[in-house]
């Protein structure tokens, strides 16, 4: 009789943790997917040496903004590669 009852709870409690993981994984799998189709994308993020770049109107070569010479001419503001392009545009750019 004592070997019966050990038989049956071995069966009981072994049915019952089949159960539980199994009740786990589902869990596990739902929140998984949630997270997948729910989050948001991931931005890309900027590196830290990326910068617009600016054409040079004298010489119309690109350089990096923080990088180049900026100078108002005419009123309107221009960035340039060197203190020569800046100078050779200025002459250029002078009413005759």
């Amino acid at each position: 009789m004592g070997r019966d009852i050990d038989c049956r709870l071995h069966k009981k409690y072994n049915g019952g943790m089949s159960r539980l993981v199994i009740i786990a994984v589902i869990v596990a799998v739902v929140l998984f997917l949630f997270r997948w189709f729910l989050a948001p994308a991931p931005k890309k993020p900027s590196s830290p040496g990326s910068t617009e770049m600016v054409k040079d109107p004298n010489c119309e070569i690109y350089v990096p903004q923080t990088e180049a010479l900026r100078r108002e001419i005419s009123g309107k503001e221009h960035f340039f590669c060197s203190e020569k392009c800046a100078d050779e545009y200025e002459a250029k750019s002078r009413p005759a």
